[in-house]
């Protein structure tokens, strides 16, 4: 059941695609979530990025208070910021990512850890196969 629910909430998320900030509604299995983990699948190495906590008013989304900030010193690794407080389901969550990085594109999917419930944010820079027909 939890693979079913991470494949749909996998294919909810693949609006995102192409952004250079990242932006969706925190819809896993679990009611809360205590660990944003961000992979760089990329091939851009040595940047930062910072998780922000939004609130939707009417069609914008405003930066509420920081999530924190990942740093990546190279391609093909992760970066992960727990939290005392959770991050509830339905809640919106957005990344800055650096502004010269275009066409990226990301998948978000939700991991349940012994001790963890982990959002976990795949960046890439070529378009994602996740979701699509081969």
């Amino acid at each position: 059941m939890k693979k079913i629910i991470l494949f749909a909430a996998i294919l909810t998320c693949m609006a995102g695609l192409f952004a250079e900030n990242i932006k969706f509604e925190v819809k896993g299995g679990e009611k809360r979530y205590n660990q944003i983990r961000i992979v760089n699948n990329t091939r851009y190495t040595d940047f930062n990025c910072t998780a922000y906590l939004l609130d939707k008013r009417e069609d914008k989304f405003i930066a509420n208070s920081s999530l924190g900030a990942f740093h990546f010193t190279n391609g093909k690794n992760s970066d992960s910021n727990t939290y005392l407080h959770m991050i509830r389901r339905g809640s919106y969550v957005g990344v800055k990512l650096p502004d010269q990085y275009k066409d990226l594109s990301w998948v978000v999917s939700y991991k349940d850890y012994p001790g963890f419930d982990t959002i976990e944010i795949d960046i890439f820079d070529e378009e994602s196969p996740l979701g699509k027909e081969f």
